[in-house]
């Protein structure tokens, strides 16, 4: 056992520090190399393009996709003699984290160029032909070595082809068509083609039918249990039940019994029984209602004739009277209207305006006094011609009829009363009662043994762990061209 323990503390122990450790080592010496030959390509490629040419700045770029940060202290061709530094950022990811290398190298140029990027003063700028570049990829391919052909537009002469990955050799070039063989990639994508991936279970089941198990995967043998039921010995017993109905003839002397496995015969005991199956008697009933609305009165069972008496309100009753030396036919006074008969009431001396005319011709006034008599001038009008007309005002006295009325009004009566009706009232009786008779039947009765119980099975099952997913691996290579 102590032997055990310290194995599993062994492999726990390597897994933790040791497997981490090393892999740690090994992704930092497989990064560092990487380092180490892209700086030298780079280095080696500026020497020999005398500077920072459209070749190199491609060449800088693609590095740049695979995390390689790559600088230069001058841009373009330089000229015979200068320097260049070259600085170099490289990220990875490694078990602890993000790392970074970096450095720089500083190169002297030995190559003239002739072009405008570092020409010599004293030499001629002559042409040169710049090298052009075309990148593409391969199509997805189960198989990692095999050949490709591509159309490398304005191709007049290959320089190389380089990959991403593996390795690239040229199988033939027929004018701008190339036809290359990619070996050695690794690969970019794995799609699982079928199968699934199941694993390892086991659950508890129960209420089978079999003590065999094989369902879904899952197999085992499964123990019995009592699932339900019993075994109920032989018995017996006095049973004492009943049989209702509404009628007594019907009850027969015996009864066949039956019931949870008992059987027998019960006989009659006594008599039937008499009760009530439904319904109640209520006894009549009689009680004094006031302020009922109407004289026949029928509410909740109760029923009679009620008696009017008086609740609020007066009654006045009608009167009339007779009036004279009123001053109009229709009479309106304290409640009492009616229309009158004009008589003559007497007569009356009252004085009366007169006026009196007198005309004088234009250009002459009126007199103050009318002419024959002694009326004053009250007012006069002027006509087109200037003639007036004079008015005179008197007075006289005259007699006039006075015309009264008379006659008998009435004033109508009021009856305010409010009315109600009271009385006593009474329910009569009801019977709805209906009526049944119980009978009562006693007996022995027996049971035979009886065995009742089902068994049936549960367990654990399992189901073992199963893999039968199938995979195909695609390879994929990224080609650059160099060409002129």
């Amino acid at each position: 056992m102590s032997n055990l323990k310290g194995a599993i503390l062994a492999i726990a122990l390597f897994a933790a520090v040791v497997f981490p450790f090393l892999l740690m080592m090994s992704i930092d010496a497989f990064h560092q190399h990487a380092f180490l030959k892209m700086t030298e390509e780079v280095t080696e490629l500026v020497k020999e393009e005398g500077g920072v040419s459209e070749h190199v700045s491609q060449v800088a770029e693609r590095l740049k996709k695979k995390d390689l940060t790559v600088t230069f202290s001058k841009p373009g061709l330089v000229k015979f003699g200068e320097d260049i530094v070259i600085g170099y950022e490289y990220n990875y990811q490694n078990v602890r984290g993000k790392k970074t290398l970096d450095g720089q190298d500083k190169i002297v140029i030995m190559k003239r160029s002739t072009g405008k990027n570092g020409g010599n003063s004293n030499e001629s700028n002559l042409p040169t032909e710049i090298a052009k570049s075309y990148s593409t990829k391969t199509p997805e391919s189960l198989q990692p070595d095999k050949e490709y052909t591509f159309t490398v537009p304005g191709l007049k002469n290959l320089l190389g082809v380089s990959a991403d990955m593996g390795k690239v050799e040229v199988v033939r070039v027929e004018g701008e068509k190339v036809t290359v063989k990619v070996s050695g990639g690794k690969v970019v994508k794995t799609v699982q083609t079928g199968g699934t991936n199941t694993l390892a279970d086991e659950k508890y089941v129960t209420g089978e039918d079999t003590a065999a198990y094989n369902q879904n995967g899952y197999t085992g043998t499964l123990e019995r249990y009592l699932y339900s039921g019993k075994l109920m010995p032989a018995d017996s017993k006095v049973i004492t039940t009943t049989k209702t109905s509404l009628f007594t003839s019907i009850f027969p002397g015996s009864i066949d019994y039956g019931s949870d496995g008992y059987h027998g015969t019960l006989l009659k005991n006594g008599d039937p029984v008499k009760t009530i199956f439904s319904g109640e008697y209520t006894p009549s009933d009689t009680k004094w209602i006031e302020g009922a609305t109407a004289e026949d009165y029928n509410k909740n069972g109760y029923t009679g004739k009620l008696e009017r008496y008086v609740v609020s309100g007066v009654y006045i009753p009608s009167e009339s009277r007779y009036v004279e030396g009123q001053d109009q036919a229709y009479y309106n006074q304290n409640g009492y209207t009616g229309m009158l008969e004009q008589y003559v009431a007497g007569w009356k001396e009252v004085l009366v305006d007169r006026y009196a005319d007198y005309v004088v011709p234009t250009g002459l006034s009126c007199p103050a006094v009318y002419p024959g008599g002694s009326y004053p001038l009250y007012d006069y009008t002027e006509d087109v011609m200037g003639a007036k007309t004079c008015y005179y005002k008197y007075t006289v006295s005259e007699n006039i009829i006075i015309n009264k009325y008379r006659g008998t009004v009435t004033k109508p009566g009021i009856d305010t009363r409010v009315y109600a009706y009271k009385g006593t009232v009474t329910k009569p009786a009801t019977d709805t009662r209906i009526y049944e008779y119980v009978q009562d039947y006693t007996g022995t009765v027996t049971r035979p043994e009886m065995d009742t119980r089902i068994y049936k099975y549960r367990g654990t099952v399992v189901r073992p762990a199963s893999d039968t997913r199938t995979y195909e691996d695609y390879y994929q290579y990224e080609l650059n061209f160099q060409y002129k």
